[in-house]
């Protein structure tokens, strides 16, 4: 049994491919980039779908709750599809990380957003928002989770706020020489801080697209992802 746990162990793959030795600058521009992703696709969620998210489960199941107490029955179904649909795919890629790498998962956020984009153009485009849009989003969150060794999520941003705060307050202590302080991890300030600053630039892209009627806005975040995709695969080769 001890034998099998080591060779499961030994060939888990990370969950986001990256390592504690990830250079800071390598893993701010790979959360800036997946900090724009997330932002871009819960503003076009929550305007096509009517104030539903496609990343923030928090905003939803608050939502939930007060569709329950009011009896809104309809809004309460499309909600818990949103939460159920969130929750079994990060369910169902977490475990598909124990046979393929991330770069799977970048084709598949990229396969989600090409679908959900020629639905547009179909009468069910909502639907397809509704059930692909949280499923990329799990995708991301359940892919990408460490930074530079920093456990940070790029599809919510509360967490990332507490984080950033919390070493800043600790850098601030360390410099006025406090007893009980000890200095922040590399990385631990500016990288939730990009997270934060990438989903609020995403977000504003997203609303400008849908202000400007822009086309195809599902297809904007394509460029960032080969980014990632070459990013990553450089890396690994290179490893």
């Amino acid at each position: 049994m001890k034998r099998f746990h080591f060779l499961l162990v030994q060939n888990l793959p990370m969950p986001d491919a990256q390592t504690p030795l990830t250079p800071i600058a390598v893993s701010a521009r790979r959360i800036l980039v997946l900090g724009i992703l997330a932002g871009h696709v819960d503003a076009l969620s929550f305007a096509h779908l009517g104030g539903l998210f496609a990343s923030a489960m928090t905003g939803n199941t608050t939502h939930l709750s007060a569709a329950l107490t009011h009896a809104n029955w309809h809004y309460a179904v499309r909600l818990t599809c949103v939460l159920g649909i969130f929750f079994g795919t990060a369910f169902l890629v977490s475990l598909g990380h124990l046979r393929w790498g991330v770069t799977k998962s970048i084709g598949l956020m990229v396969l989600l957003l090409v679908i959900v984009q020629a639905a547009q153009f179909s009468p069910y485009a909502r639907l397809a928002e509704l059930v692909l849009l949280p499923a990329l989003m799990a995708v991301q969150g359940a892919s990408f989770a460490r930074f530079s060794g920093n456990a940070i999520q790029t599809v919510v941003i509360t967490s990332n706020m507490l984080k950033c705060a919390s070493a800043l307050a600790s850098a601030v202590a360390v410099r006025c020489k406090s007893t009980r302080a000890t200095p922040p991890a590399p990385g631990a300030i500016v990288l939730p801080a990009l997270s934060w600053g990438g989903f609020a630039c995403g977000a504003l892209i997203g609303a400008l697209a849908l202000l400007w009627g822009a086309p195809m806005p599902f297809l904007w975040p394509l460029p960032w992802l080969a980014i990632l995709y070459i990013d990553i695969k450089r890396a690994g080769a290179r490893n």
